[in-house]
Protein backbone atom coordinates (compact mmCIF):
# COMPACT_ATOMS: atom_id res chain seq x y z
CA UNK A 1 0.00 0.00 0.00
CA UNK A 2 1.48 2.92 -0.87
CA UNK A 3 0.48 5.57 1.94
CA UNK A 4 -2.28 5.80 4.38
CA UNK A 5 -5.02 7.91 2.59
CA UNK A 6 -5.27 5.46 -0.51
CA UNK A 7 -8.43 3.92 1.05
CA UNK A 8 -10.24 7.49 -0.60
CA UNK A 9 -9.47 6.58 -3.89
CA UNK A 10 -9.61 2.29 -4.02
CA UNK A 11 -12.40 1.18 -6.78
CA UNK A 12 -15.76 -0.22 -5.34
CA UNK A 13 -16.65 -3.71 -7.84
CA UNK A 14 -18.52 -1.15 -10.08
CA UNK A 15 -15.96 1.11 -10.95
CA UNK A 16 -13.78 -1.28 -10.85
CA UNK A 17 -16.11 -3.28 -13.89
CA UNK A 18 -16.02 -0.39 -15.51
CA UNK A 19 -12.43 0.44 -15.74
CA UNK A 20 -11.61 -3.10 -16.61
CA UNK A 21 -14.09 -2.06 -19.93
CA UNK A 22 -12.94 1.74 -20.37
CA UNK A 23 -9.72 2.05 -18.95
CA UNK A 24 -7.42 -0.93 -18.34
CA UNK A 25 -4.67 0.40 -17.53
CA UNK A 26 -6.26 2.90 -14.84
CA UNK A 27 -7.68 -0.22 -13.00
CA UNK A 28 -4.11 -2.39 -13.26
CA UNK A 29 -2.70 1.03 -11.65
CA UNK A 30 -5.27 1.22 -9.26
CA UNK A 31 -5.20 -2.75 -8.05
CA UNK A 32 -1.66 -2.91 -7.77
CA UNK A 33 -2.00 -0.50 -4.87
CA UNK A 34 -4.44 -2.19 -2.59
CA UNK A 35 -3.49 -4.87 0.08
CA UNK A 36 -4.39 -8.39 -0.67
CA UNK A 37 -7.23 -8.11 1.84
CA UNK A 38 -8.67 -5.23 0.28
CA UNK A 39 -8.54 -6.97 -3.13
CA UNK A 40 -10.59 -9.87 -1.48
CA UNK A 41 -13.09 -7.61 -0.30
CA UNK A 42 -13.29 -5.85 -4.00
CA UNK A 43 -14.04 -9.32 -5.07
CA UNK A 44 -16.47 -10.55 -2.67
CA UNK A 45 -18.45 -7.17 -3.16
CA UNK A 46 -19.03 -8.04 -6.65
CA UNK A 47 -22.41 -9.18 -7.69
CA UNK A 48 -21.73 -12.62 -9.11
CA UNK A 49 -18.77 -14.43 -10.54
CA UNK A 50 -18.74 -12.94 -13.81
CA UNK A 51 -17.94 -9.28 -12.53
CA UNK A 52 -14.99 -11.16 -10.81
CA UNK A 53 -13.62 -13.05 -13.43
CA UNK A 54 -13.54 -9.61 -15.34
CA UNK A 55 -11.78 -7.87 -12.36
CA UNK A 56 -8.96 -10.80 -11.89
CA UNK A 57 -6.82 -10.62 -14.83
CA UNK A 58 -5.92 -6.82 -13.48
CA UNK A 59 -4.97 -7.95 -10.16
CA UNK A 60 -1.33 -8.50 -10.45
CA UNK A 61 -0.14 -12.16 -10.38
CA UNK A 62 2.21 -11.72 -7.01
CA UNK A 63 -1.05 -10.97 -5.29
CA UNK A 64 -4.03 -12.91 -6.93
CA UNK A 65 -3.29 -16.01 -4.77
CA UNK A 66 -2.85 -13.74 -1.71
CA UNK A 67 -6.31 -12.21 -2.34
CA UNK A 68 -8.32 -15.32 -3.61
CA UNK A 69 -6.92 -17.35 -0.15
CA UNK A 70 -8.67 -14.35 1.56
CA UNK A 71 -12.20 -15.06 -0.01
CA UNK A 72 -14.62 -17.43 1.83
CA UNK A 73 -14.06 -21.14 0.63
CA UNK A 74 -16.77 -21.74 -1.84
CA UNK A 75 -15.85 -18.14 -3.69
CA UNK A 76 -12.43 -19.50 -3.84
CA UNK A 77 -13.35 -22.89 -5.15
CA UNK A 78 -15.49 -21.87 -7.54
CA UNK A 79 -13.10 -18.90 -9.36
CA UNK A 80 -10.34 -21.70 -9.07
CA UNK A 81 -12.12 -23.88 -10.94
CA UNK A 82 -12.18 -21.46 -13.67
CA UNK A 83 -8.37 -20.58 -13.64
CA UNK A 84 -6.60 -23.06 -15.92
CA UNK A 85 -2.97 -24.87 -15.04
CA UNK A 86 -0.60 -22.11 -16.17
CA UNK A 87 -3.24 -19.53 -14.78
CA UNK A 88 -2.67 -21.70 -11.71
CA UNK A 89 1.09 -21.94 -11.61
CA UNK A 90 1.39 -18.25 -11.94
CA UNK A 91 -0.73 -17.74 -8.59
CA UNK A 92 1.17 -20.46 -7.19
CA UNK A 93 4.89 -19.68 -7.84
CA UNK A 94 4.41 -16.52 -5.98
CA UNK A 95 3.37 -18.18 -3.05
CA UNK A 96 4.87 -19.51 0.08
CA UNK A 97 4.64 -23.03 0.32
CA UNK A 98 1.95 -23.49 2.93
CA UNK A 99 0.03 -21.14 0.99
CA UNK A 100 0.63 -22.57 -2.42
CA UNK A 101 0.03 -26.15 -0.60
CA UNK A 102 -3.88 -24.56 0.04
CA UNK A 103 -4.27 -23.33 -3.30
CA UNK A 104 -3.33 -26.75 -4.61
CA UNK A 105 -5.91 -28.26 -2.42
CA UNK A 106 -8.76 -26.04 -3.54
CA UNK A 107 -8.75 -26.72 -7.63
CA UNK A 108 -9.53 -30.26 -9.41
CA UNK A 109 -6.39 -33.52 -8.90
CA UNK A 110 -5.92 -33.47 -12.62
CA UNK A 111 -5.17 -29.35 -11.85
CA UNK A 112 -3.07 -29.52 -8.88
CA UNK A 113 -0.94 -32.67 -10.50
CA UNK A 114 0.18 -30.73 -13.72
CA UNK A 115 1.25 -27.51 -11.68
CA UNK A 116 3.38 -29.27 -9.08
CA UNK A 117 4.71 -31.10 -12.23
CA UNK A 118 5.62 -28.08 -13.54
CA UNK A 119 7.51 -26.79 -10.57
CA UNK A 120 11.05 -26.24 -9.85
CA UNK A 121 12.66 -29.56 -8.09
CA UNK A 122 12.81 -28.11 -4.35
CA UNK A 123 9.59 -26.61 -4.68
CA UNK A 124 7.97 -29.55 -5.88
CA UNK A 125 9.24 -31.57 -3.11
CA UNK A 126 8.34 -29.30 -0.75
CA UNK A 127 4.70 -29.20 -2.05
CA UNK A 128 4.44 -32.54 -2.29
CA UNK A 129 5.45 -32.94 1.35
CA UNK A 130 2.89 -30.97 2.92
CA UNK A 131 0.33 -32.10 0.56
CA UNK A 132 0.95 -35.56 2.17
CA UNK A 133 -0.39 -34.18 5.60
CA UNK A 134 -3.88 -33.83 6.83
CA UNK A 135 -5.50 -30.57 5.65
CA UNK A 136 -6.24 -29.81 9.33
CA UNK A 137 -3.00 -31.13 11.10
CA UNK A 138 0.53 -29.18 12.27
CA UNK A 139 1.83 -30.49 9.31
CA UNK A 140 -0.57 -28.83 6.90
CA UNK A 141 -0.55 -25.56 8.37
CA UNK A 142 3.38 -25.21 7.99
CA UNK A 143 5.54 -23.90 5.37
CA UNK A 144 9.23 -25.12 4.42
CA UNK A 145 10.49 -22.04 4.60
CA UNK A 146 12.54 -20.98 7.85
CA UNK A 147 16.28 -20.19 8.92
CA UNK A 148 18.25 -23.37 10.46
CA UNK A 149 21.40 -23.38 11.18
CA UNK A 150 23.85 -26.13 12.52
CA UNK A 151 24.57 -25.97 16.42
CA UNK A 152 28.20 -25.73 16.00
CA UNK A 153 28.20 -22.19 14.22
CA UNK A 154 29.19 -19.47 15.85
CA UNK A 155 26.83 -16.49 15.99
CA UNK A 156 29.02 -13.98 14.07
CA UNK A 157 28.47 -16.97 11.12
CA UNK A 158 24.65 -17.22 11.81
CA UNK A 159 24.57 -13.38 11.40
CA UNK A 160 26.59 -13.31 7.94
CA UNK A 161 24.38 -16.12 6.61
CA UNK A 162 21.07 -14.41 7.96
CA UNK A 163 22.21 -11.33 6.17
CA UNK A 164 22.71 -13.23 2.82
CA UNK A 165 19.79 -15.28 2.58
CA UNK A 166 17.35 -14.13 5.65
CA UNK A 167 15.49 -11.40 3.20
CA UNK A 168 13.95 -13.98 1.24
CA UNK A 169 12.19 -15.27 4.09
CA UNK A 170 8.59 -13.60 5.52
CA UNK A 171 8.28 -12.93 9.22
CA UNK A 172 11.28 -14.35 10.26
CA UNK A 173 11.40 -14.04 14.28
CA UNK A 174 13.41 -17.23 15.15
CA UNK A 175 16.69 -19.27 14.13
CA UNK A 176 16.00 -22.72 14.72
CA UNK A 177 19.20 -24.59 15.79
CA UNK A 178 19.43 -28.27 14.22
CA UNK A 179 22.46 -31.07 14.51
CA UNK A 180 23.61 -32.89 11.80
CA UNK A 181 20.74 -35.27 11.60
CA UNK A 182 18.87 -32.01 11.35
CA UNK A 183 17.19 -32.98 14.64
CA UNK A 184 16.00 -29.52 16.41
CA UNK A 185 17.99 -28.73 19.48
CA UNK A 186 16.87 -25.07 19.88
CA UNK A 187 15.77 -22.08 18.79
CA UNK A 188 16.49 -18.61 19.18
CA UNK A 189 14.61 -14.93 18.93
CA UNK A 190 16.25 -12.43 16.63
CA UNK A 191 16.84 -10.04 19.16
CA UNK A 192 18.61 -12.78 21.39
CA UNK A 193 20.95 -13.73 18.70
CA UNK A 194 21.45 -9.56 18.27
CA UNK A 195 22.55 -9.35 21.31
CA UNK A 196 24.89 -12.15 22.03
CA UNK A 197 28.77 -12.03 21.55
CA UNK A 198 29.84 -12.93 18.25
CA UNK A 199 32.19 -16.04 19.04
CA UNK A 200 29.68 -17.46 21.09
CA UNK A 201 28.66 -21.29 19.57
CA UNK A 202 25.07 -20.79 18.72
CA UNK A 203 23.72 -24.32 20.29
CA UNK A 204 24.71 -22.20 23.52
CA UNK A 205 22.57 -19.66 23.53
CA UNK A 206 19.87 -21.19 21.59
CA UNK A 207 16.56 -22.02 24.14
CA UNK A 208 16.77 -26.24 23.95
CA UNK A 209 13.29 -25.63 25.76
CA UNK A 210 11.42 -24.03 22.95
CA UNK A 211 8.04 -25.26 22.49
CA UNK A 212 7.62 -27.45 19.09
CA UNK A 213 4.76 -29.09 17.97
CA UNK A 214 4.32 -32.67 15.80
CA UNK A 215 3.59 -32.78 12.41
CA UNK A 216 0.80 -34.97 12.79
CA UNK A 217 -1.08 -33.07 15.64
CA UNK A 218 -4.56 -31.14 15.03
CA UNK A 219 -4.52 -27.52 14.22
CA UNK A 220 -6.69 -27.17 17.50
CA UNK A 221 -3.76 -28.68 19.59
CA UNK A 222 -1.50 -26.33 17.91
CA UNK A 223 -3.51 -22.95 18.52
CA UNK A 224 -3.67 -24.39 22.00
CA UNK A 225 0.00 -24.12 22.04
CA UNK A 226 0.58 -20.60 20.45
CA UNK A 227 -2.33 -19.54 23.06
CA UNK A 228 -0.58 -20.94 26.00
CA UNK A 229 3.43 -19.37 25.21
CA UNK A 230 2.29 -16.75 23.42
CA UNK A 231 4.99 -17.40 20.16
CA UNK A 232 5.20 -15.69 16.82
CA UNK A 233 6.12 -19.22 14.94
CA UNK A 234 6.35 -22.39 16.47
CA UNK A 235 8.87 -25.20 14.69
CA UNK A 236 7.27 -28.38 13.63
CA UNK A 237 9.16 -31.37 13.55
CA UNK A 238 8.42 -35.69 13.03
CA UNK A 239 8.89 -38.56 14.56
CA UNK A 240 12.25 -38.73 15.00
CA UNK A 241 12.57 -34.87 16.06
CA UNK A 242 13.66 -33.70 13.06
CA UNK A 243 12.55 -29.95 12.32
CA UNK A 244 10.38 -30.06 9.16
CA UNK A 245 8.53 -26.67 9.07
CA UNK A 246 7.27 -23.79 10.75
CA UNK A 247 3.50 -22.46 11.45
CA UNK A 248 3.94 -18.66 11.79
CA UNK A 249 0.94 -16.75 14.04
CA UNK A 250 -1.14 -15.13 11.03
CA UNK A 251 -1.74 -19.14 9.72
CA UNK A 252 -3.12 -19.97 13.58
CA UNK A 253 -5.03 -16.77 13.20
CA UNK A 254 -7.11 -17.98 10.47
CA UNK A 255 -7.16 -21.87 12.47
CA UNK A 256 -8.97 -20.19 15.38
CA UNK A 257 -11.79 -17.77 12.85
CA UNK A 258 -11.98 -21.28 11.17
CA UNK A 259 -12.72 -23.55 14.69
CA UNK A 260 -14.81 -20.55 16.08
CA UNK A 261 -17.13 -20.38 13.47
CA UNK A 262 -17.35 -24.33 12.99
CA UNK A 263 -18.44 -24.40 16.50
CA UNK A 264 -20.85 -21.76 15.61
CA UNK A 265 -22.53 -23.81 13.12
CA UNK A 266 -22.56 -26.82 14.50
CA UNK A 267 -24.39 -25.46 17.89
CA UNK A 268 -26.90 -24.13 15.44
CA UNK A 269 -27.00 -27.52 13.53
CA UNK A 270 -25.46 -25.98 10.56
CA UNK A 271 -23.01 -28.18 8.63
CA UNK A 272 -18.75 -25.95 9.08
CA UNK A 273 -19.05 -25.76 5.77
CA UNK A 274 -22.46 -23.88 5.35
CA UNK A 275 -21.29 -20.77 2.85
CA UNK A 276 -23.37 -17.80 1.39
CA UNK A 277 -21.17 -18.27 -1.93
CA UNK A 278 -22.58 -21.84 -2.05
CA UNK A 279 -25.57 -22.83 -4.68
CA UNK A 280 -29.18 -23.02 -3.10
CA UNK A 281 -29.36 -26.47 -3.29
CA UNK A 282 -26.11 -27.58 -1.59
CA UNK A 283 -26.81 -24.93 1.58
CA UNK A 284 -30.70 -26.59 1.69
CA UNK A 285 -29.48 -30.52 1.43
CA UNK A 286 -26.89 -29.85 4.13
CA UNK A 287 -29.52 -27.98 6.52
CA UNK A 288 -32.21 -30.17 5.65
CA UNK A 289 -30.27 -32.97 7.05
CA UNK A 290 -30.31 -31.32 10.50
CA UNK A 291 -33.68 -30.27 10.33
CA UNK A 292 -34.92 -33.33 9.34
CA UNK A 293 -33.29 -34.91 12.89
CA UNK A 294 -34.88 -31.73 14.71
CA UNK A 295 -38.46 -32.89 12.91
CA UNK A 296 -38.01 -36.14 15.10
CA UNK A 297 -37.16 -34.80 18.17
CA UNK A 298 -40.09 -32.46 17.72
CA UNK A 299 -42.25 -35.23 17.16
CA UNK A 300 -40.78 -37.13 20.46
CA UNK A 301 -41.72 -33.96 22.55
CA UNK A 302 -45.14 -33.84 20.95
CA UNK A 303 -45.86 -37.45 21.61
CA UNK A 304 -45.15 -36.76 25.39
CA UNK A 305 -47.61 -33.75 24.93
CA UNK A 306 -50.54 -36.43 23.42
CA UNK A 307 -50.41 -38.28 25.83
CA UNK A 308 -51.68 -35.72 28.22
CA UNK A 309 -54.47 -34.92 25.79
CA UNK A 310 -57.64 -35.46 28.57
CA UNK A 311 -55.76 -33.31 30.89
CA UNK A 312 -55.15 -30.28 28.64
CA UNK A 313 -58.96 -30.78 27.12
CA UNK A 314 -60.16 -30.27 30.77
CA UNK A 315 -58.09 -27.15 31.59
CA UNK A 316 -57.14 -25.33 28.71
CA UNK A 317 -54.85 -23.18 31.01
CA UNK A 318 -52.09 -26.00 30.69
CA UNK A 319 -52.01 -25.45 27.41
CA UNK A 320 -51.36 -21.62 27.60
CA UNK A 321 -48.49 -22.09 30.13
CA UNK A 322 -46.88 -25.19 28.95
CA UNK A 323 -44.38 -23.97 26.32
CA UNK A 324 -43.31 -21.42 28.94
CA UNK A 325 -41.61 -24.32 30.41
CA UNK A 326 -40.09 -25.83 28.00
CA UNK A 327 -38.69 -22.62 26.31
CA UNK A 328 -36.62 -21.96 30.06
CA UNK A 329 -35.23 -24.75 30.34
CA UNK A 330 -34.30 -24.55 26.67
CA UNK A 331 -33.04 -21.09 27.57
CA UNK A 332 -31.02 -22.03 30.49
CA UNK A 333 -29.95 -25.48 29.47
CA UNK A 334 -27.79 -23.20 26.02
CA UNK A 335 -26.72 -21.24 28.12
CA UNK A 336 -24.70 -24.04 30.02
CA UNK A 337 -24.78 -26.06 26.60
CA UNK A 338 -22.49 -22.56 25.04
CA UNK A 339 -20.20 -22.18 28.06
CA UNK A 340 -19.15 -26.08 28.24
CA UNK A 341 -19.03 -26.66 24.58
CA UNK A 342 -16.41 -23.67 24.56
CA UNK A 343 -14.43 -24.17 27.24
CA UNK A 344 -14.20 -27.76 25.60
CA UNK A 345 -13.12 -26.53 22.83
CA UNK A 346 -10.17 -24.14 24.43
CA UNK A 347 -8.99 -27.32 26.53
CA UNK A 348 -9.85 -25.73 30.00
CA UNK A 349 -12.47 -28.67 30.40
CA UNK A 350 -12.26 -32.46 29.79
CA UNK A 351 -14.49 -35.12 31.24
CA UNK A 352 -11.43 -35.89 33.74
CA UNK A 353 -11.42 -32.12 35.59
CA UNK A 354 -14.87 -31.69 34.87
CA UNK A 355 -16.93 -31.94 38.49
CA UNK A 356 -16.13 -28.37 39.28
CA UNK A 357 -18.02 -26.99 36.09
CA UNK A 358 -20.68 -29.52 36.62
CA UNK A 359 -21.65 -28.66 40.07
CA UNK A 360 -20.98 -25.18 39.15
CA UNK A 361 -23.51 -25.43 36.43
CA UNK A 362 -25.98 -27.23 38.31
CA UNK A 363 -26.03 -25.23 41.21
CA UNK A 364 -26.37 -22.17 38.99
CA UNK A 365 -29.71 -24.23 37.09
CA UNK A 366 -30.93 -24.87 40.60
CA UNK A 367 -30.88 -20.89 42.26
CA UNK A 368 -32.22 -19.90 38.62
CA UNK A 369 -35.04 -22.60 38.96
CA UNK A 370 -35.88 -21.51 42.27
CA UNK A 371 -36.19 -17.54 41.11
CA UNK A 372 -38.22 -17.78 38.26
CA UNK A 373 -39.93 -20.95 39.52
CA UNK A 374 -41.25 -18.61 42.71
CA UNK A 375 -41.87 -15.72 39.82
CA UNK A 376 -44.10 -17.99 37.52
CA UNK A 377 -46.10 -19.34 40.05
CA UNK A 378 -47.40 -16.04 41.54
CA UNK A 379 -48.00 -14.88 37.78
CA UNK A 380 -49.90 -18.45 37.20
CA UNK A 381 -51.82 -17.89 40.40
CA UNK A 382 -53.02 -14.77 39.14
CA UNK A 383 -53.35 -15.08 35.65
CA UNK A 384 -56.26 -18.12 35.80
CA UNK A 385 -57.48 -17.74 39.63
CA UNK A 386 -59.80 -20.39 39.07
CA UNK A 387 -56.99 -22.69 39.72
CA UNK A 388 -54.80 -20.16 41.76
CA UNK A 389 -52.12 -21.78 43.86
CA UNK A 390 -52.49 -25.12 43.15
CA UNK A 391 -51.52 -23.96 39.56
CA UNK A 392 -48.77 -21.69 40.84
CA UNK A 393 -47.13 -24.40 42.82
CA UNK A 394 -47.26 -26.89 39.91
CA UNK A 395 -45.73 -24.75 37.07
CA UNK A 396 -43.25 -23.53 39.76
CA UNK A 397 -42.18 -26.93 40.82
CA UNK A 398 -42.09 -28.19 36.87
CA UNK A 399 -39.99 -25.40 36.05
CA UNK A 400 -37.55 -25.59 39.07
CA UNK A 401 -37.23 -29.20 37.87
CA UNK A 402 -36.67 -28.28 33.92
CA UNK A 403 -34.13 -25.84 35.24
CA UNK A 404 -32.55 -28.12 37.33
CA UNK A 405 -32.13 -31.35 34.05
CA UNK A 406 -31.14 -28.17 31.53
CA UNK A 407 -28.07 -27.45 33.62
CA UNK A 408 -27.33 -30.67 33.92
CA UNK A 409 -28.02 -31.91 30.71
CA UNK A 410 -26.21 -28.57 29.41
CA UNK A 411 -22.84 -29.68 30.94
CA UNK A 412 -23.08 -33.49 30.90
CA UNK A 413 -24.27 -34.19 26.80
CA UNK A 414 -21.17 -32.50 25.58
CA UNK A 415 -18.94 -33.90 28.19
CA UNK A 416 -19.97 -37.19 27.22
CA UNK A 417 -20.01 -36.56 23.05
CA UNK A 418 -16.16 -35.52 24.01
CA UNK A 419 -15.48 -38.93 25.71
CA UNK A 420 -16.86 -40.93 23.02
CA UNK A 421 -15.23 -39.07 20.49
CA UNK A 422 -18.13 -37.37 19.33
CA UNK A 423 -17.47 -33.32 18.57
CA UNK A 424 -19.51 -32.35 21.02
CA UNK A 425 -20.56 -28.61 19.14
CA UNK A 426 -22.12 -31.30 16.61
CA UNK A 427 -25.27 -33.29 18.13
CA UNK A 428 -25.44 -31.20 21.72
CA UNK A 429 -28.07 -28.57 20.52
CA UNK A 430 -30.52 -31.19 19.45
CA UNK A 431 -29.74 -33.58 22.11
CA UNK A 432 -30.40 -30.57 25.13
CA UNK A 433 -33.30 -29.32 23.16
CA UNK A 434 -35.43 -32.94 23.21
CA UNK A 435 -34.03 -33.34 26.59
CA UNK A 436 -35.73 -29.95 27.93
CA UNK A 437 -38.97 -30.09 25.93
CA UNK A 438 -39.66 -33.95 26.69
CA UNK A 439 -38.61 -33.01 30.35
CA UNK A 440 -40.35 -29.56 30.48
CA UNK A 441 -43.79 -31.22 29.19
CA UNK A 442 -43.82 -34.46 31.04
CA UNK A 443 -43.22 -32.86 34.57
CA UNK A 444 -46.16 -30.15 34.33
CA UNK A 445 -48.29 -32.21 32.75
CA UNK A 446 -47.57 -35.19 34.99
CA UNK A 447 -48.27 -32.92 38.17
CA UNK A 448 -51.19 -31.05 36.55
CA UNK A 449 -52.96 -34.37 35.65
CA UNK A 450 -52.04 -35.45 39.67
CA UNK A 451 -53.00 -32.52 41.71
CA UNK A 452 -55.76 -30.89 39.19
CA UNK A 453 -57.66 -33.85 37.58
Amino acid sequence: MANNDHRSVLPDSTEALHLAKWDAARLDELLSGMHDAELAELLISCRNDDDRLAIIPHIPDEMLGDALLELPEGMQEKLLAVLNADEIEDVVEHLDSDDATDILQAVEKHVADEVIGRLEPDERREVASLLAHDEESAGGLMQSELFKVRHDWSVDKVIRVLRRFGREIENLHYVYVVDDDDVLVGVLALHALLFAEADTIVAEVANADFPRVHAGQDQEEVARVFDKYDMLALPVVNDAGVLIGRITADDVIDVIQEEATEDMYRLAALSDQDDLAEPVAKTARRRGIWLAVNLVTAIAASFVISQFEATIAQIVALAVLMPIVASMGGIAGTQTLTVIVRSIALGRVTFSNARRALVKEVSVGMVSGVIFAITMGVIASFWFPDLGMRLGLIIAAAMMFNLFIAGLAGAMIPLTLQRLKIDPALASGTILTTVTDVVGFFSFLGLATIFLI
